[in-house]
């Protein structure tokens, strides 16, 4: 049994955990991170950084260290509706100080983030190292415990735990948090095609009366694509073969063409879930939730990611000034969510709405197929979409951050 007593426990080495720790790891707090993967090399996670995370990171004197990484920019977004070019939009009149949104595979980012971390002698990261219960006393939560590697017992005693494992959070079930809303009304199914020489840093929205798509330029010459279908259709897709999913594949876009011929199966589809959920309460004695594990985000105008990590840095900061005289109490703790929640819900109601206009598209009603090609180019030239898409791409100002966080030389 490896037994560790630290300060800060933050179960979930994604972005959010990463973040948080870095920051605390930075004002010398003691921090064990316990991620359950072996690696970070997965795929299909958020990968874009939007404008929101330039100006989060600029302010944390990480941005120049960050664009140091393997990444891409992309600076332009073009609709198209039933294979037309019906508008588009610029981070550069949308957020002109960050004109930009930055994609990055997420191994690389994290990678980043833990090289950042891994000099300052108070922090660790445990790979491989999977939660399995909740160390309380008194009420009051005071570690975790799990297996490392599928078989070495650990337990980790904190003044404070983290959940920050993602949106099917295992601390946030053996913690009994309630759910306040979940919605999942759709799922996206990911997959990747080679880029054409000629093919712009481009991102594209297309709405056809079929299905709806995103083709999202990815580093290093990829595009990913993703298809957006109401909940349990990827089922039916599947259901009538590998052959008939090539064709409507080949149906999106020109350029998928050589993908949808070298089809053999199901294997490079990945789907996702577009699951919005809020918690009711973030915190517990001795516990809280951030990211996806408190807040989760569909992938719906690819925001998921810059969320949590805003939450992260509000998070450290509130979590500083408490540590030192053992469990952290609720109270203290729900000061994250007091900050972060109003932001959260204005990004879910625009979320909801964008899916509801989605799924209204391709569910087969032909009075919204009529009206959706006509109304559409109207909202998109629109005078208040700029002011709805910097709300939705440069989130809501988050309090000042201490400079005691910054990296700045």
């Amino acid at each position: 049994m490896i037994r560790a007593r630290t300060s800060v426990c933050v179960v979930g080495g994604g972005p959010g955990g990463l973040m948080l720790s870095l920051l605390l790891a930075k004002r010398g707090v003691e921090v064990i991170v316990l991620e359950g993967h072996e690696t970070f090399d997965r795929e299909f996670r958020g990968e874009v950084l939007q404008p929101s995370t330039a100006h989060l990171l600029d302010e944390l004197g990480l941005l120049d260290y960050i664009l140091d990484q393997p990444h891409s920019t992309l600076t332009e977004g073009i609709v198209r509706v039933n294979g037309r070019k019906a508008g588009e939009f610029s981070f550069a009149t949308i957020v002109p100080e960050y004109p930009y949104a930055i994609w990055m595979p997420q191994p690389i980012f994290l990678q980043a983030l833990l090289r950042k971390a891994e000099p300052f002698s108070s922090f660790q990261c445990w790979m491989g190292a999977r939660v399995a219960g909740l160390i309380e006393e008194d009420g009051k939560v005071v570690g975790v415990g799990g297996k490392r590697h599928g078989k070495e017992p650990f337990e980790v005693r904190a003044d404070v735990v983290v959940g920050a494992d993602g949106r099917f959070s295992q601390v946030r079930r053996l913690g009994h948090f309630a759910v306040e809303y979940e919605h999942y009304d759709f799922d996206v199914i990911w997959f990747v095609v080679e880029q054409p020489p000629d093919w712009p840093n481009t991102i594209y929205f297309s709405l056809g009366q079929e299905f709806q798509c995103l083709m999202l330029p990815k580093y290093p010459r990829q595009i990913q694509v993703g298809i957006l279908l109401p909940k349990d259709e990827w089922r039916r897709w599947r259901e009538v073969g590998v052959a008939a999913v090539a064709d409507r594949v080949r149906r999106l876009d020109p350029v998928l063409a050589g993908f949808a011929d070298s089809l053999r199966d199901f294997t490079p589809f990945f789907p996702l879930q577009g699951l919005i959920l809020l918690v009711e309460d973030w915190a517990r004695d001795g516990m809280l939730l951030i990211g996806d594990a408190a807040h989760t985000m569909s992938p719906a105008g690819a925001i998921g990611v810059n969320v949590a990590l805003a939450t992260a840095a509000v998070a450290a900061q509130e979590i500083y000034p408490l540590l030192g005289h053992g469990p952290i109490a609720h109270e203290d703790l729900a000061k994250v969510q007091q900050l972060r929640e109003g932001d959260v819900r204005t990004l879910h109601r625009f979320q909801l709405g964008a899916q509801r206009v989605l799924l209204s598209q391709s569910g087969g009603n032909p009075l919204i197929s009529w009206l959706i090609p006509k109304v559409l180019p109207l909202l998109l030239h629109s005078p208040l979409l700029p002011l709805v898409q910097r709300r939705l791409f440069f989130g809501a100002p988050l309090p000042p951050l201490d400079p005691a966080f910054s990296f700045r030389s």
